[in-house]
């Protein structure tokens, strides 16, 4: 899975895109103040949805959200 360090959300969240088969089913990113949304999604598709992942509503910057998530992706991608 990408790494949020140093990238923007669009480029993490359309990295994320690339390699999650389930893609259709959370869409484009939208606007970076609208990442919750995006992030929820996220969690639905089939790949991760056995993952216990932290509640993007739970935090305000998705790079914090993003820096917990990332690595238990991890080989959750298709």
């Amino acid at each position: 899975m990408i790494d949020p360090r140093g990238m923007t959300w669009q480029d993490w969240a359309c990295s994320v895109i690339l390699v999650v088969g389930d893609a259709w089913s959370f869409g484009s990113p939208p606007e970076e103040a609208a990442w919750q949304g995006w992030a929820t999604g996220l969690l639905r598709a089939s790949p991760f949805t056995q993952q216990i992942i932290p509640d993007p509503y739970q935090f305000s910057d998705w790079r914090e959200w993003g820096m917990r998530v990332y690595p238990m992706l991890e080989g959750k991608s298709s």
